[in-house]
């Protein structure tokens, strides 16, 4: 019985929430990333151009958050509706972060985590980055591809002569 004790109970470790922060900005360090605490509750550091926020309160101090915001002003040539469709399309396939517009047109991609008692706060710190790189990889795949097949719809769509037969006229 002792042996099984040994493999079924759990070590309460204390969680300290004033130290997840800190210890996610050394992860960060360690990475190469240049990690800056903004703000009480928040984390800022850039990867790849992508500006990225970690956000924990520890009146919460179960949750954590880390979100990369684009400006609606850099993706002006965009349709809202399409927008929205790149939005639906990665919240479907990528089931663990999320992608949405917010009511000022600005696009939000996100991951969540909810820290359990035990959990090496570095790791799933590096975890959720990768996490969001690929999230914002995959939207921007998407967006492209529907963009592709929204201007292919509207050049078929379109008569043009070269569709014609060689005689300029169609069969009768």
């Amino acid at each position: 019985m002792a042996l099984f004790d040994k493999f079924t109970k759990k070590k309460d470790t204390p969680f300290d929430p004033s130290t997840v922060l800190p210890q996610i900005m050394e992860a960060l360090a360690k990475e190469g990333y240049c990690p800056e605490r903004d703000k009480e509750v928040r984390v800022m550091y850039k990867t790849d151009g992508l500006v990225c926020y970690f956000y924990y309160r520890e009146d919460d101090p179960e949750f954590l958050l880390v979100r990369a915001t684009f400006d609606r002003t850099d993706y002006e040539r965009y349709d809202e509706a399409l927008l929205l469709k790149a939005c639906s399309r990665t919240d479907y396939d990528q089931k663990v972060g999320k992608a949405y517009l917010k009511d000022n047109g600005d696009i939000v991609l996100s991951v969540e985590a909810f820290i359990m008692p035990g959990v090496p706060i570095e790791r799933l710190a590096l975890r959720m980055n990768k996490v969001l790189c690929s999230i914002d990889s995959y939207f921007h795949r998407t967006l492209k591809q529907l963009t592709e097949e929204e201007e292919a719809g509207r050049a078929g769509s379109k008569t043009d002569s070269s569709l014609l037969p060689p005689s300029g006229m169609l069969p009768s």
